[in-house]
């Protein structure tokens, strides 16, 4: 999912399903199976609100509805130093930014996505150990 910034496709569920519906037939005819991979900064950054529980269950829902939460295969986890809706992608360490702790903690303990992977994206400033002990923390919570 991209940030939305300048002239960019894949920044709404909606073109990203329309992308994989447009691949399906080539991608069923050489048996390759592709999923989408949910950066939380840059869904963020394109509208799409995780800040509370209700907010990641909407879009979840919303993911699901458009997309299909099956296509769902890894989350890049890392906060958003600009607004909700922004287009502007800038990642920040988790908790530091306009996501929040409370919206990590809503989408660590979202049931359809306790399973899924999380990969850090946040930046390479040396404190990225920091964002691991954060969500651990977050999860027993």
């Amino acid at each position: 999912m991209s940030a939305g910034a300048g002239k960019i496709i894949g920044d709404t569920f909606e073109e990203i399903a329309e992308i994989l519906s447009k691949i399906k037939k080539q991608l069923t005819k050489n048996k390759i199976e592709i999923g989408v991979c949910y950066d939380t900064a840059h869904a963020f950054e394109s509208g799409y609100d995780i800040r509370t529980q209700q907010a990641v269950k909407k879009t979840f829902d919303q993911f699901d509805k458009i997309i299909g939460l099956k296509k769902l295969k890894l989350i890049h986890a890392n906060d958003s130093k600009t607004d909700l809706g922004s287009h502007i992608d800038r990642h920040e360490h988790i908790g530091y930014g306009k996501i929040g702790l409370e919206g990590f903690r809503a989408l660590i303990h979202e049931p359809r996505l306790k399973k899924m992977n999380l990969v850090l994206e946040t930046p390479a400033d040396g404190k990225r150990i920091n964002d691991v002990k954060t969500l651990k923390k977050l999860r027993q919570h």
